[in-house]
């Protein structure tokens, strides 16, 4: 009788877990939105942004990667280089920064500092804005250091759900949101669904690393929601409006 029981608990609880924790496939991505892009500019047309706005910030765009390579070159890093965005997404970031001239930036997942150089890069540009950065290790952030439109708030390892909650209340709105920490499937879909009430209109909304498991998917299929989507060299970003 314990062993038919265990079975059946086994049958309705597996399905679940297999689905959270495998990874999406290319069909998971087609399924929701109408084509996949594969440069910065790409999907920035694809959110809506025309071709002519991306483009001037192209230049913009090399001038921040100089700089950002300086920072490598002596800084001393804590995390493997892999860890930071890559190459169309950092544009991608970049430019939708200049484009959105958002108030309020909230992005999760920090490591060194690569995509909040980015976004600092762009939020000087447009003179005004603010970052607020999250992490769970003291290290993180070396390639910005301090930066007068920057909060990092280093959560800690014991309760960062909490921490990161508490931050949100803190901090009101937000006009652009980037996950990029912790990738399990739970962690991204509570930081997605802690951050969306809080999107304003004409926000950006995105996620890296959405290769990773399928909680990006489920839960712009649970709203209704038809998001875009970047296929870097390694991994993908998905993004929309809102």
């Amino acid at each position: 009788m314990a062993a038919i029981a265990g079975s059946w608990i086994t049958a309705r609880i597996a399905p679940d877990w297999i689905h959270r924790n495998s990874p999406p496939t290319i069909r998971d991505f087609t399924g929701i939105c109408t084509s996949l892009a594969t440069s910065g500019r790409a999907l920035l047309e694809r959110l809506g942004w025309g071709s002519a706005e991306t483009e001037k910030l192209a230049d913009e765009y090399d001038e921040v990667s100089q700089r950002l390579a300086g920072q490598y070159r002596t800084a001393s890093l804590s995390f493997p280089e892999r860890f930071g965005v890559e190459t169309e997404t950092g544009f991608f970031l970049y430019a939708a920064t200049r484009l959105v001239q958002p108030v309020t930036i909230v992005e999760t997942g920090v490591a060194d500092g690569r995509s909040s150089f980015i976004f600092l890069a762009a939020l000087e540009r447009n003179g005004s804005g603010r970052l607020h950065s999250f992490d769970v290790n003291p290290r993180a952030g070396v390639l910005v250091g301090e930066h007068d439109q920057w909060q990092l708030t280093i959560c800690g390892r014991s309760a960062p759900e909490s921490c990161f909650v508490q931050s949100l209340r803190r901090i009101g709105t937000v006009d652009l949101f980037f996950h990029d920490s912790d990738h399990r499937y739970l962690n991204q879909l509570l930081e997605y669904d802690y951050v969306w009430p809080l999107m304003k209109p004409n926000g950006l909304f995105a996620s890296d690393d959405v290769d990773v498991s399928k909680a990006f998917i489920d839960f712009c299929k649970r709203r209704g929601l038809h998001p875009e989507f970047l296929f870097d060299s390694r991994k993908i970003t998905g993004a929309l409006r809102t």
